[in-house]
């Protein structure tokens, strides 16, 4: 019963990730991403995924805090800097096997796109960031995560191809 809430849990928080890029308003794109973290930490948690449950409780606190301090770039500068040797620390402390390495290093890639604008820079981070977590989801079982980090590698990789071929 709790891989079946955890596998629901999960799909309605990939909905709706998907759902806050739809949105036109910065603060609304991230005010859904912190309500769905809350449910990746859920779904991770119920999967017995330490490792991404602790990845998603950063991700949660990093989406909150630059929620707060979306117009102030030296405070999400301060805030990568914080967390960075955090998600380090704690990851250390729950490692479970190799492939815990994944989700850290997406979390790590991750933290630095908040800080580009380089928006070639954050769709290949996107690419390498759902590589890692689909492999995590694979070892953990994750179908909803699984689909999700699918499509997210497939979409992310033509709209960097796309948006390459245009510049040129």
């Amino acid at each position: 019963m709790k891989f079946i809430i955890a596998q629901i849990i999960g799909a309605i928080s990939y909905s709706l990730l998907a759902f806050s890029y739809f949105k036109n308003n910065k603060r609304k794109i991230l005010f859904i991403q912190i309500i769905a973290n809350i449910g990746f930490t859920a779904h991770y948690l119920l999967l017995d995924a330490i490792t991404g449950t602790i990845c998603n409780i950063l991700g949660f606190t990093a989406l909150i805090l630059i929620y707060i301090f979306s117009d102030n770039e030296r405070k999400k500068k301060i805030l990568i800097v914080i967390l960075t040797p955090i998600l380090i620390i704690m990851s250390c402390l729950s490692y479970e096997n190799i492939f815990s390495v994944f989700p850290v290093f997406a979390c790590l890639i991750t933290f630095n796109s908040f800080l580009s604008q380089d928006e070639d820079k954050i769709r290949f981070i996107g690419i390498i960031s759902a590589i890692c977590w689909l492999v995590y989801a694979i070892i953990h079982v994750s179908y909803s995560a699984i689909i999700f980090e699918v499509i997210t590698a497939i979409s992310t990789s033509i709209a960097y191809i796309k948006n390459k071929r245009n510049k040129v």
